[in-house]
């Protein structure tokens, strides 16, 4: 066994967004311990399998991984149970000089499958608000039952240690490894287009390799932003908008779609929408929950994934 160390109108107009993405937990990235300036990045705790020659990592020798500085606090925003877990054992924080890790990780020239597609918590749950930054991202696994190299990937047991879902979450490891059975994917050449609907969502909407069109809507030419991939404060790869998010710059419906091209070897074709840790698989239906405020789709045929989201003026959620 060879080991790698460390890993979707306005009846007459479509306004179409397209950012071209790139190679995994939830949540913005981390500053600093404690929200200072970070003196070193992020360490990969969880597999990760690299495709369509992604090459932002390197295999960190075993002589240079080390556990030196621990963590002593603040434990500020934690749940009972998050706070128990962080004072009872050891922990090393992310973002720290003297504190270097690496899960496995595989660069692969084949065709990869994904098995969930997992959309940030935000995007399912919360309306974007007019003008205001949303952040967008998504992250891509795939099971591995077996590994389809014959390996098993390395993942680091990680928790929370301070202020959870701000920018300023701190997390770290206990140094404690166990066999993953998931990685995420990770690639250069995933694409993110943002597409405004208008007051409703048009029924006739059709996939044309690149956007969605209609028959009698010209499309306006494409407007970009930052997205890429990102090693985030759970030692994860995903792909995520940076530098402030999205802004929405009117109200009404957008459709948000995570498009992979065909010079890409990801493949969308059985994937299901599922939010990390798995239970189950998530039944996507027309219906929405009471809480929900989206629901993603994946069109497998077209190896592709959306989600029409209504952008709101205040804090009101989606009309029922």
């Amino acid at each position: 066994m060879k080991r790698y160390w460390p890993i979707l109108l306005a009846i007459c107009l479509i306004t179409t967004l397209w950012i071209p993405g790139i190679a995994f937990a939830k949540g913005p990235p981390a500053g600093g311990v404690g929200g200072e300036e970070p003196t070193a990045g992020n360490n990969l705790s969880f597999p990760t399998i690299a495709v369509d020659g992604f090459d932002a990592l390197d295999v960190i020798p075993p002589t240079e991984l080390q556990l030196t500085v621990s963590y002593t606090g603040p434990y500020t925003g934690l749940s009972a149970e998050e706070l128990a877990i962080a004072t009872n054992d050891e922990w090393y924080a992310q973002k720290t000089e003297g504190n270097v890790w690496q899960a496995d990780f595989r660069r692969s020239t084949v065709r990869e499958s994904v098995t969930y597609i997992d959309w940030g918590d935000n995007i399912e749950s919360v309306n974007p608000k007019l003008g205001a930054p949303f952040r967008l991202e998504i992250t891509l696994y795939q099971a591995l039952v077996p590994d389809t190299q014959g390996d098993t990937l390395t993942q680091y047991q990680m928790a929370i240690l301070a202020f959870p879902s701000s920018p300023n979450e701190v997390q770290g490891t206990n140094g404690e490894t166990f066999e993953g059975v998931y990685a995420t994917v990770i690639s250069t050449r995933p694409k993110l287009g943002i597409q405004y609907l208008g007051v409703t969502v048009p029924e006739d909407l059709a996939w044309d390799g690149t956007q969605w069109v209609r028959a009698d809507t010209t499309i306006p030419v494409a407007t970009t932003i930052s997205f890429a991939p990102e090693l985030n404060v759970a030692g994860k790869y995903i792909y995520g908008a940076s530098q402030g998010g999205w802004k929405p710059a009117n109200t009404g419906y957008y459709r948000i779609t995570f498009h992979v091209p065909v010079n890409s070897t990801i493949d969308l074709s059985a994937a299901t929408i599922n939010n990390y840790p798995f239970s189950e698989d998530v039944e996507v239906t027309e219906d929405e929950s009471e809480t929900g405020a989206a629901i993603p789709v994946v069109v497998g045929d077209e190896n592709l994934s959306y989600v029409d989201v209504l952008v709101v003026a205040g804090g009101s959620r989606r009309p029922k």
